[in-house]
């Protein structure tokens, strides 16, 4: 037999060998991947996690192949084991919005999964069109209903011709994302003064490339709204108030912002909006470390279509007092930004162990509160991608720092002994490359918003 022949089935090895490999983990390639990495005689690796990935992104009607609205109701009876949707007496609406191929309401009411509910369309003069569509909660907190041509409000009724309150409903057929990187603030809450936290963490991640943030308020003070609407004076802060008339506990409103186990309004209020979307808490920092870019150049970095999340580690700094109630001047900045005045810390967490997440919106279906639950499926055509999955990044690449005030919630006596199972205290800094950058920042706001000095 010939050289070539057997070079021929050499090369066909290698190829099959590749294939599955990349199945296995779940990566895809792209025209030009498999010969440079045939030649080269590597495989790429790298850290990943897979949560659970139920064929689509919402970009298409379809749904592993089947009208959309059959494949939620297939999820809904499957996973809650349902025969028929429950009956409820009330639902409460947040916020209706329009995509391509169907309008998604937001709920705030508790513990309203699984119910049956109808969708009502109104037209510009305020005229109900047709007869109502029968739909559901699912997932919590989320309806989807199907467009009517004419559609300018829709809201929700437990009944068929019960009462409802049209909502006016925002665009999201939007052709091209408007930003390539927002964040998503947890609901503000409790009676802590929040201005200058709210300042640092606006400058910080601003400077990590966040363009847009979405902001939801439970509970602040006057004197925290005057930084805050200053914030959206100038168009880097949107934000929504939240109300409702079910009685909870107030850290219970994070429920409505990304949930503790399903996707919330701000989920839906960022996808299309934004390539990608980070959720964070006031009191998290999440930056970029042995990496020499900002977040947003690292998410740029992203060229496999597949990834769908991107996990970070976190390490708590201990906060052992109250922030202070009202700006006194930039030797008050100084001593008491977060990023000054903390340094005690914990090891680093092990992966998933309270982490946050950046994540394409437009491919996820069902999240937690620290990370993807549930994908939707992947796209038909690509045999050799199994489904989205979630990319680890390394506490060497970029980490989070968690302001962690040991008092409030009394996590100091619940969880600290917890988190020391990472490792003894010892002392951090936030990076010396940006602290300057940000102090400058956070001083010149605070000075803009509080100094009544002419």
């Amino acid at each position: 037999m010939s050289k070539s022949f057997f070079a021929i089935v050499v090369i066909s090895l290698m190829v099959t060998s590749l294939v599955l490999h990349m199945i296995n983990t779940g990566q895809s390639f792209q025209s030009g991947i498999l010969e440079t990495s045939i030649l080269m005689g590597t495989v790429e690796t790298r850290n990943e996690t897979k949560p659970t990935s139920t064929d689509s992104s919402p970009s298409t009607y379809t749904i592993n192949g089947k009208d959309r609205f059959d494949w939620y109701r297939e999820q809904m009876y499957s996973k809650m084991e349902l025969n028929e949707p429950k009956i409820t007496s009330n639902i409460s609406t947040l916020y209706a919005y329009e995509f391509e191929h169907e309008i998604i309401i937001t709920t705030t009411s508790r513990d309203r999964m699984g119910y049956r509910v109808y969708c009502r369309y109104v037209d510009e003069n305020d005229i109900e069109i047709e007869e109502p569509f029968e739909s559901f909660t699912y997932p919590e907190y989320i309806v989807a209903c199907k467009k009517r041509k004419g559609t300018r409000k829709i809201g929700l009724s437990v009944e068929k011709n019960g009462d409802f309150q049209p909502l006016p409903i925002v665009d999201r057929m939007l052709k091209n994302p408007k930003y390539e990187l927002a964040m998503c603030l947890t609901p503000l809450y409790g009676i802590e003064p929040k201005w200058l936290m709210f300042i640092e963490l606006i400058e910080h991640y601003k400077l990590q490339g966040v363009q847009h943030f979405y902001s939801y308020i439970h509970n602040a003070s006057n004197y925290d709204l005057k930084v805050i609407n200053d914030y959206v004076r100038t168009g880097e802060v949107e934000v929504h108030y939240l109300l409702e008339r079910d009685e909870r506990e107030d850290n219970h409103w994070q429920m409505v912002h990304i949930a503790f186990f399903f996707p919330q309004d701000c989920l839906i209020r960022s996808r299309g909006e934004s390539k990608w979307t980070l959720f964070a808490d006031l009191d998290e920092r999440i930056y970029m470390t042995n990496y020499t870019g900002t977040i947003r150049d690292y998410v740029g970095e992203v060229k496999n279509e597949a990834v769908a999340s991107i996990q970070f580690r976190q390490q708590w700094i201990l906060k052992t007092e109250l922030m202070p109630e009202e700006y006194e001047g930039d030797g008050q900045i100084m001593e008491w930004m977060p990023t000054h005045r903390w340094h005690n810390s914990t090891g680093i967490g092990d992966p998933g162990h309270t982490s946050k997440c950046i994540v394409d919106t437009s491919k996820v279906f069902i999240m937690w509160v620290h990370s993807v639950t549930e994908f939707f499926p992947y796209p038909n055509g690509n045999i050799f991608q199994r489904d989205y999955f979630q990319r680890d990044v390394e506490p060497k690449d970029g980490l989070i720092r968690h302001y962690r005030d040991q008092n409030l919630g009394s996590w100091g006596e619940i969880w600290l002994k917890e988190s020391l199972v990472f490792g003894p205290l010892r002392n951090t800094d936030y990076p010396k490359k940006l602290i300057g950058k940000l102090t400058e920042n956070v001083k010149r706001r605070a000075k803009y918003v509080y100094d009544n000095v002419d």
